[in-house]
């Protein structure tokens, strides 16, 4: 399979722009990526981050980009007027890097004609067992993914918080939904480990997703972030899903 390989920016961005010197080039282009996702985690970091010419130019000649909504879209907005806000500093980001999908956390998705004017091709991402501990409210967002009109981002270590066979049980269901793929093993209930150290059981639950080609975003808190590890993670990556 051609699975592009992305990264997100995460906190990281946050550090850029407390020094004044944000160069996503510099920093991600270490990296054997074929993409980016940018991670605007809060408004506060949407509203600051205004991209340079330079990093415009080095996310538009990659092969994917993604932005990643405010994980509060819709319960940390003031009112509906805050939350288009938003949705204009999100749709001026996408614009002008040439993103290809806008991923929002199902249980924070405004309604559907809040979206009508902008241009966004949106994947509804899964969410974790931890935020909602019951299974009849995960089966409700399933089925909001499912009977929304929008794309599916797959996490897996969000997915792996429930069971065992949710990997599989969210692809065979949204298959025909998914856009991409948030990436990282989950470890004793902790999210975003490295898949060189995941358990083997976690292992055999990502088999499915081996079919795939969609853009797989390593979303993964590597103790640091040196470019040999990282690489590392990437070519053992690569290397599992080709």
């Amino acid at each position: 399979m051609d699975n592009k390989i992305s990264i997100p920016t995460g906190p990281i961005l946050d550090k850029m722009m407390k020094k004044g010197n944000v160069n996503l080039k510099k920093y991600f282009g270490r990296y054997n990526i074929d993409g980016i996702e940018l991670t605007m985690a809060y408004k506060d970091r949407l509203y600051q981050y205004k991209p340079n010419k330079e990093d415009i130019k080095w996310m538009k000649d990659l092969d994917y980009v993604s932005v990643h909504a405010p994980f509060k879209l819709v319960s940390k907005s003031n009112d509906k007027k805050d939350m288009i806000k938003q949705l204009d500093a999100l749709d001026n980001l996408y614009n002008k890097t040439d993103a290809k999908t806008l991923v929002v956390h199902v249980h924070e998705c405004p309604h559907e004609e809040l979206f009508d004017k902008y241009n966004f091709n949106i994947a509804l991402e899964n969410m974790p067992y931890r935020n909602y501990r019951q299974e009849k409210e995960n089966k409700i967002l399933t089925n909001k993914i499912k009977n929304s009109k929008y794309g599916f981002c797959l996490d897996t270590s969000h997915a792996d918080d429930w069971n065992k066979q949710e990997i599989k049980k969210l692809y065979h269901l949204l298959k025909g939904k998914l856009k991409q793929v948030h990436l990282s093993a989950s470890i004793r209930g902790n999210h975003h480990n490295s898949l060189i150290s995941a358990p083997v059981a976690f292992m055999k639950s990502l088999k499915p997703l081996f079919k795939t080609n969609v853009p797989l975003v390593l979303e993964v808190v590597f103790p640091s972030f040196s470019k040999k590890r990282v690489n590392q993670e990437i070519k053992f990556v690569k290397n599992l899903f080709n």
